[in-house]
C-alpha cells in the first residue's frame, strides 16, 4: 500500500508536466490559438493605443455670437481664446450663420452671448449664455466646456474679489481656480481608459485559445469514436495544473509587453515597475487560465468561441469601472464584476501605473485575485472530473454502439439533416 502511495505521488508531478508539454505542442499546433495567445496581444494594445493617440486635443475651433458687443464680453472672448483648449475663429452675426460654419466643418462650436450679460455682471447677479459644441467627438466638447468653465469661474473670482477687497483690503482673487492633473497629468483619454483595457486584452485572448484548444479537443472525439488521440491519462488536478501551466508560461512575454512596454511606447502613466506588475499578473493569469478551464465545457467547436466570449468584450469592460464607478452599480452587477479577474487586475494596474500604488496599497486587489484562482480550480477540477469526463466515456459508449452516433449527434445539434445510407 505505501509503495503504491508512493508511486501515485511521484506519478503526479510527472503527469503534470507531461499535459504541459502536450499543451505546448497544441498551442505551436494550432495557428488559431498562435493568434490569440500571442498575434492579438501584440497587434491589439497597439492598435487601441493609435487610435487614441494623440490623447489630447487643443486649439478647437469655436464661433462667437456676441450680442451684447461690450468691453466686458470682448476681454471674456480673448481669455476663451487664449486657453489651449479652444481657439475663437470666428465671429457670427447670427445662429443661422454660426450653424452654416458648423455644418461646413470650420467650427466645432457655438459660443452665444445675450445682450444682457454686461448688465447682469455689473450688477452682480447671475449672467447666463449658450454653448453648442459638435458631439461628433467628445473630446472637442470636454475642451470646450473646460476653456468657458476656466474663464467664467476667473471672472466670477475677480468681480468677487473686486466688491469685497474695500473691507478686506485685498485685491486678489478670493477663490482660486486652479488646476492639478494627479495620475494622469496629460489628462488624456488613452492614459484614463488604456490601462483598465490592457489587462482586457490579455484576459480575452488567454480565454478564446482556451476555449479553441479545447474545442479542437472536442472534434478530435467526435472523429475518433469519444478518444482524443492526443490525450494524457492523468488525474484531474494533474491535468488542470498541467494545463494552467502552460498557460502561464505562454503569457510571460504577451504580460510584458503589454502591461510594461506598451504604455512605455505610448507614453502612459507608468510608476510600476517590471516587478510588481509580474507579481500582480501572476494570480490575474492564474485566475484566468482557470476560469477558461471552467467554462470551456459549454464550447464544443473551435467557432463557437468567438459567438461564446467575443460579445463579453464590452460587457467585462464596463464592469471594471471605467465608464462608471463600481459602488454605483446595482448589487447584482457588482457580484458579476467581482467575479471577473479582469475587474480587480484593471483596477489594480489603473492604481500601480497612475498613482504609483504599491503591492501592498492593492492587497485587497491581489487577494481577491488569489481568491478567484483558489476558486475557478476547485471549480476547473469539478468541471473536468464531473462534467466532461463522464460525457467523454458517454460518448466512447455511444460510438462503440453505432460508430456514426458522434456525427449524427453533431449534425442534429447544428442542424443539419443526415439523411440514411
Amino acid at each position: 500500500m505505501k509503495n503504491k502511495k508512493r508511486n501515485i505521488l511521484l506519478r503526479w508531478p510527472v503527469d503534470l508536466l507531461k499535459v504541459c508539454a502536450r499543451e505546448i505542442r497544441m498551442v505551436f499546433a494550432d495557428v488559431g490559438v498562435i493568434i490569440f495567445f500571442f498575434v492579438l496581444c501584440a497587434i491589439y494594445p497597439a492598435l487601441y493605443s493609435l487610435i487614441y493617440n494623440p490623447e489630447t486635443v487643443h486649439d478647437v475651433p469655436v464661433a462667437i455670437i456676441d450680442n451684447c458687443r461690450t468691453q466686458e464680453t470682448r476681454k471674456l472672448v480673448r481669455n476663451i481664446d487664449a486657453t489651449s483648449e479652444v481657439s475663437v475663429v470666428a465671429y457670427a452675426a447670427n445662429m443661422e450663420e454660426a450653424q452654416r460654419l458648423m455644418r461646413e466643418k470650420h467650427v466645432y462650436g457655438i459660443i452665444s452671448l445675450p445682450a444682457d450679460f454686461s448688465k447682469c455682471v455689473s450688477r452682480g447677479q447671475q449672467a447666463h449664455f449658450d454653448v453648442y459644441c459638435d458631439m461628433s467627438l467628445m473630446l472637442r466638447y470636454k475642451n470646450i466646456l473646460l476653456a468657458v468653465t476656466n474663464v467664467t469661474q476667473d471672472l466670477a473670482a475677480r468681480k468677487q474679489a473686486a466688491a469685497v477687497a474695500p473691507v478686506i483690503y485685498n485685491t486678489g482673487s478670493i477663490v482660486e481656480n486652479r488646476q492639478i492633473p494627479v495620475g494622469n497629468t496629460a489628462m488624456g483619454i488613452a492614459s484614463a481608459i488604456l490601462l483598465f483595457i490592457l489587462p482586457l486584452v490579455l484576459q480575452q485572448s488567454m480565454l478564446l485559445g482556451v476555449g479553441m484548444l479545447h474545442g479542437g479537443s472536442f472534434e478530435r472525439r467526435v472523429h475518433n469514436l469519444g478518444y482524443d488521440p492526443l490525450e494524457i491519462p492523468a488525474s484531474t488536478s494533474a491535468t488542470i495544473l498541467g494545463k494552467a501551466l502552460c498557460y502561464l508560461l505562454m503569457y510571460v512575454l504577451p504580460v510584458i509587453y503589454v502591461l510594461h512596454f506598451v504604455p512605455m511606447m505610448f507614453s502612459f502613466p507608468q510608476h510600476a515597475s517590471l516587478w510588481t506588475i509580474i507579481m500582480l499578473s501572476v494570480p490575474f493569469m492564474l485566475s484566468v487560465a482557470f476560469m477558461g478551464l471552467t467554462i470551456c465545457f459549454l464550447i464544443r467547436e473551435r467557432e463557437s468561441v468567438f459567438l461564446f466570449l467575443a460579445f463579453t468584450s464590452v460587457i467585462f469592460v464596463f464592469l471594471t469601472g471605467v465608464s462608471w464607478p463600481r459602488f454605483e452599480m446595482s448589487p447584482a452587477w457588482q457580484i458579476v464584476g467581482a467575479c471577473l479577474p479582469s475587474t480587480w487586475m484593471a483596477n489594480a494596474y489603473a492604481l500601480i501605473q497612475s498613482d504609483a500604488a504599491s503591492l501592498a496599497d492593492v492587497a485587497h486587489h491581489v487577494k481577491m485575485l488569489w481568491l478567484l484562482a483558489g476558486v475557478y480550480f476547485v471549480l476547473a477540477c469539478v468541471v473536468e472530473r464531473l462534467v466532461l469526463r463522464p460525457y467523454y466515456r458517454n460518448m466512447q459508449a455511444r460510438a462503440a454502439i453505432d460508430p456514426t452516433a458522434l456525427y449524427k449527434g453533431e449534425a442534429e445539434r447544428n442542424g443539419v439533416d443526415v439523411k440514411p445510407s
